[in-house]
């Protein structure tokens, strides 16, 4: 052979076997495209799903913080009517003395209780969250309730 025929057969042989690798390489059968399309969408999916789950999160925060600080703030309104109500009592000096300063002591018992109930409260989720949330307005609103009441008989 001279050297012209086996410069073309080489490059007629790789020729050809560049076009079989990028032939068999290049042709996936469309089981395969679907899962790599899957697979991408999934990944995406994820991605969003992450980035919801974070948005969600800080949102929780921000809306547990503020009801925080609002009950903290109730809180502290409440320690101070109880001691102008304990305040007032010490001069008094009749028989219902002693039942008001008991049930002051109730009523004071109740708010640390909902001090300590809003400082131990642990994220537990949506519905956990709703049903303390419910609960403890439920309980600040009957304690400020007595409290007002417990005035207006103080005064009577």
């Amino acid at each position: 052979m001279n050297y012209r025929t086996k410069t073309s057969t080489l490059i007629f042989g790789l020729a050809s076997f560049a076009t079989a690798i990028v032939f068999f390489n290049g042709c996936k059968s469309p089981t395969e495209n679907k899962a790599i399309t899957k697979t991408a969408e999934a990944k995406e999916n994820l991605v969003d799903a992450k980035e919801t789950l974070d948005k969600a999160k800080k949102e929780y925060v921000l809306i547990y913080e503020a009801f925080k600080l609002e009950s903290d703030k109730k809180i502290a309104e409440n320690e101070k009517i109880i001691a102008e109500l304990k305040k007032n009592a010490k001069m008094e000096s009749n028989a219902a003395k002693e039942d008001f300063e008991k049930e002051l002591a109730l009523l004071e018992q109740k708010n640390q209780s909902l001090k300590e109930k809003m400082s131990y409260y642990k994220e537990e989720g949506d519905n956990e969250w709703e049903s303390f949330k419910l609960e403890f307005d439920h309980d600040m609103d009957s304690l400020g309730k007595a409290l007002k009441d417990l005035t207006k008989n103080n005064t009577n």
